[in-house]
């Protein structure tokens, strides 16, 4: 045989496999990142909130206006081979009469609980709770727990697990004044029992406006609660306190994260993994040149960084809308909307332990595509990588119309591991809104919305 054509040949057929696997590879590629109906039920299905299932996949849960009448909750749960475990378009969660709104969710175990603001007493806002395993069967009463049910209104609630099996709530309440509402507090067991006085506690009285409470674990069975507090027009604070799991407080009185003067508001927290805390804010300068600050708080209620806060950006224009992820390290990384050119874009800084600025001075972009990016959500995906997703109407220029979900991967020195401004998730028609992004372990994640393609809104989601 002619050693040249024998060479002529394994070539071709070496050249031919090769294109067989790229081919392969491209159609596994793209079907795993085809989007994956969660629910299309007619009329409308929206914001949705979602937790890992801790085997690969997720629980979704959200707001269906199936009925055409009122809001209620149906669930869902997706596996890691992206196939839909229950009931064709979720299982109903809630469907008591009238509207409930604004769910919360998180996963202990084999089950997960959700609370939703519920307005079943037409007179007034209540919040509700309920469980449901990780087999679709539901664990407490029909349509829900109530956790608070007292005759003022009561909404924004706020949910973090125990670690026993239940969870604790946190919520805005007019039951003293209308104007002027307190945060209460309940912790739910996980048979449904609330185990503190009915409707909650107050987490601290006082004479201003507590509102958007955030609760964080401490990691050493206790846990915060973090607020926006409003004491005047021109004296806005962010605000912490740490309580154990029985309520009893673990420092004397709230502490006053933010400057004393000004205004400040939008917290964003996430755990310091060492018993503390890391606090992100706006600081609101005439609504046009509005900055970012950070903090980080001690377990015993110190200020670690420097007393007015760590700056994060304070370039011109509006920093607002960030999303904040621990960096692995006892650091963060954080992304917001960034106004500082004629269109809105997103920008990115990473800060260590000690406050240090890694990255430059008002940080780097992450995207800066023609019309506006906003609504960013991070997750980190495997050590040193972390993935962003966001709302972008690049193909618009305004805010309204034209729009879709675009996603980056980033590393901890800042790299674009995607294609410069971003990969789409979502270019399907119809409005979309904010994305959810949750890792499900493994160096994979999964990306959740809500949209108006077929009708007035249905979910989806996307693996990665």
């Amino acid at each position: 045989m002619d050693s040249q054509n024998t060479i002529f040949r394994l070539s071709g057929l070496l050249t031919l496999s090769t294109s067989i696997l790229f081919l392969g590879a491209f159609v596994l590629l793209r079907t795993a990142l085809a989007e994956i109906p969660v629910s299309t039920a007619v009329d409308g299905q929206f914001l949705p909130w979602v937790v890992d299932d801790g085997e690969g996949g997720v629980v979704v849960m959200w707001e269906d206006y199936r009925t055409g009448r009122d809001w209620d909750v149906y669930a869902q749960r997706v596996d890691s081979t992206g196939k839909t475990v229950w009931e064709h378009n979720g299982i109903a969660v809630c469907t008591a009469d009238r509207n409930q709104r604004r769910l919360r969710m998180v996963r202990h175990d084999r089950h997960a609980i959700v609370v939703w603001n519920d307005r079943r007493d037409r007179s007034n806002w209540d919040i509700y709770a309920q469980a449901v395993t990780l087999d679709g069967e539901i664990l407490w009463q029909t349509d829900g727990v109530p956790v608070c049910i007292n005759t003022a209104d009561q909404s924004t609630q706020a949910i973090l697990s125990d670690g026993e099996g239940g969870a604790i709530c946190v919520w805005e309440d007019e039951r003293r004044n209308s104007e002027f509402q307190d945060l209460y507090i309940q912790r739910i067991r996980a048979t449904g029992e609330p185990m503190w006085e009915p409707n909650g506690i107050p987490v601290f009285p006082s004479e201003s406006l507590q509102s958007d409470p955030i609760l964080v674990a401490d990691g050493m069975g206790g846990f915060y609660v973090v607020w926006w507090d409003v004491i005047g027009y021109d004296a806005w604070h962010i605000m912490a306190y740490r309580l154990r799991l029985d309520a009893k407080p673990l420092w004397d009185t709230p502490l006053l994260i933010s400057p004393a003067a000004g205004m400040q508001g939008e917290p964003r927290v996430i755990s310091d993994g060492e018993g503390g805390l890391v606090v992100l804010w706006q600081v609101y300068e005439n609504f046009i040149n509005d900055q970012l600050y950070a903090q980080r708080i001690s377990s015993d209620g110190s200020k670690l960084w420097a007393d007015s806060g760590v700056p994060i950006c304070t370039a011109e224009g509006i920093q607002k809308h960030a999303t904040v992820v621990g960096d692995g390290s006892g650091g963060f990384i954080a992304v917001w909307r960034d106004e500082r050119d004629i269109y809105s874009d997103l920008y990115m800084q990473r800060v260590r332990s000690d406050g240090t600025i890694v990255w430059e001075k008002d940080g780097i972009p992450l995207c800066t595509a023609g019309g506006h990016q906003d609504k960013p959500s991070i997750v980190q995906t495997e050590d040193g990588q972390f993935f962003v997703a966001w709302l972008d109407y690049r193909d618009d220029f305004g805010e309204e119309s034209v729009d879709a979900i675009y996603g980056q991967l980033i590393d901890l020195e800042g790299k674009l591991l995607w294609d410069t401004d971003g990969v789409a998730i979502s270019t399907s028609e119809g409005e979309h809104y904010p994305p959810f992004v949750v890792s499900v372990g493994e160096g994979e994640w999964i990306v959740v919305w809500s949209n108006t393609q077929e009708d007035n809104g249905n979910v989806y989601l996307k693996r990665f």
